[in-house]
């Protein structure tokens, strides 16, 4: 599971100094995040990768996908058809609007995209196997000792399209420590997994074309503060009611969730207000 906040700020903002509590509250921020997610319906708010999403197709022309903030879209299957378009994907938030219908039946649409924010540091490699060298490298830099350089034939396979190679690409980095990575098309995102917020790690590689970078360090931190207040919000309750039984709970969408005041509720609801999903009709 992606977490949104460290140990080290939450105690930060419950004031907790010591390192007696630190694996019970890892363990509440792992609690608190599920509750955030399942309020607001997603699966994940840091970025990641959704794979063969199911819709209806009936010759809907938009498409309302399930997670939040949706960076790019990969393939879209109708019913056994590969879904194109000339125009760029037109996407508000999660609603992807198409240029055409999908005609597939109920639930035979498949999506694949991109969606979340960077909670951690965040980049992409491009990649092109046209001249590509047989031992082209990718090298991440260390935090504390988990750097590595990846080489093309040794530690990934060379593949028949760009797609395939960066699906290689990302398997081996994600079996790394310290990165995690996953492919949409030829596109390779490297996301930082030691810690959030980290954004420090450098990236390289030895063809700047073939294996272009979007940037030299893994950056781009734009994880929404007010959630992360929100989950922290949540840890301190969940830390309340471990300590009072009695603690007041309250009620949020189908969720009952425990605060250490009306003051603290009445926020929460305020936090995730502007990223709870609008009632929308696909017609």
């Amino acid at each position: 599971m992606n977490t949104y906040c460290t140990t080290a700020e939450i105690k930060t903002y419950l004031g907790v100094s010591g390192t007696s509590k630190d694996t019970l509250i890892a363990m509440l921020n792992k609690m608190a995040t599920d509750e955030l997610n399942q309020m607001l319906s997603v699966n994940d708010l840091a970025l990641h990768k959704v794979t063969g999403e199911i819709h209806d197709g009936c010759g809907a022309t938009k498409l309302v996908l399930n997670d939040l903030n949706v960076r790019a879209i990969g393939d879209i299957d109708d019913d056994g058809t590969a879904y194109s378009q000339t125009d760029p994907y037109d996407v508000d938030n999660y609603i992807l609007h198409l240029d055409d219908g999908v005609f597939g039946d109920k639930r035979k649409v498949t999506v694949d995209y991109v969606a979340g924010w960077d909670a951690a540091g965040r980049a992409t490699i491009t990649v092109s196997i046209s001249g590509l060298a047989s031992n082209a490298t990718i090298t991440l830099g260390a935090i504390a000792t988990d750097g590595f350089t990846a080489t093309r034939g040794v530690n990934w396979t060379a593949q028949a399209t760009d797609a395939l190679e960066a699906a290689a690409i990302a398997a081996y980095i994600d079996a790394q420590a310290g990165t995690r990575a996953f492919a949409l098309g030829n596109v390779v995102y490297v996301v930082e997994a030691t810690n959030p917020q980290v954004v420090t790690r450098t990236l390289a590689s030895s063809d700047a074309t073939r294996l272009a970078l979007s940037a030299a360090t893994l950056s781009a931190l734009d994880f929404p503060e007010s959630l992360r207040l929100a989950n922290m919000l949540l840890v301190s309750g969940l830390m309340a009611r471990r300590k009072n039984q009695k603690v007041k709970s309250y009620t949020i969408g189908t969720k009952s969730v425990t605060f250490t005041s009306d003051e603290d509720a009445a926020e929460f609801k305020r936090l995730i207000a502007p990223f709870q999903r609008a009632s929308v009709f696909v017609i």
